[in-house]
């Protein structure tokens, strides 16, 4: 029996084992995990692009798209045939990093600004912490930025069947219930697009991404028809 009840031990210690391997891999391995601890989730793209848009004056009256590489990897200004869009997405970014680059972001105090951030946070912290740093943000906004009009994005679902993802849909529907209740209480716009993008199962539709999180050019193009009656 002893040996029996060992064996099963040692199965279940390789099992963990291997899944950790496998999970550390799916980060990027060793270095590259060691280094996104070290700068809280960040990699080394985080600080060229924030670099870059430190040195690209927002002016007043500008339409600021701010979040991470979903708001980043499209070219709004393009796409939306409006050169007053300035896109200020970060690839990696998190609360955390809008919180510490807002300062640039208010100080021109542009028209509008269209938030989207959260998901990156999911990689490291409860949707608890998320939820009160995104209270953070908005506050700071309102305050430092008494003249902009604050437009508060739901996060997007992911859809784990196209990969594996370390995020829950069900802790990106609670950010989502708070955020909407922000928005309410600060009297914000607030745009669903979780709904908009998700199937009969709550994920992300398979049909508007190829990695399970980031999106396609259709998917940019229903963001937009969403969108363009706020940019007015």
């Amino acid at each position: 029996m002893f040996k029996k009840i060992s064996y099963i031990s040692i199965a279940l210690n390789v099992l963990f084992i291997v899944g950790f391997l496998y999970f550390v891999h799916l980060l990027g391995g060793w270095t590259f995990l060691y280094y996104r601890i070290q700068n809280r989730g960040l990699a080394a793209e985080y600080e060229h692009r924030k670099s870059l848009y430190e040195n690209m004056n927002i002016q007043r009256g500008d339409i600021v798209f701010l979040g991470n590489s979903i708001t980043a990897q499209c070219d709004w200004a393009e796409l939306m045939h409006n050169p007053k869009i300035k896109n200020r997405g970060i690839p990696g970014d998190s609360t955390d990093g809008i919180l510490e680059r807002l300062d640039e972001i208010c100080a021109p105090q542009p028209a509008k600004i269209f938030l989207m951030i959260g998901i990156n946070d999911l990689l490291f912290h409860a949707p608890e912490y998320i939820i009160e740093n995104y209270n953070k943000i908005v506050t700071r906004i309102l305050t430092e930025s008494p003249e902009t009009e604050l437009i508060l994005y739901s996060i997007l679902p992911i859809n784990p069947d196209l990969r594996y993802i370390p995020i829950s849909n069900a802790d990106i529907r609670k950010i989502n219930t708070s955020i909407r209740e922000i928005a309410r209480n600060k009297q914000l716009i607030y745009i669903d697009l979780n709904t908009k993008f998700s199937d009969k199962d709550g994920f992300l539709f398979a049909k508007f991404t190829s990695d399970g999180i980031h999106l396609n050019g259709d998917a940019y193009l229903l963001w937009k028809s969403e969108i363009e009656a706020y940019l007015d």
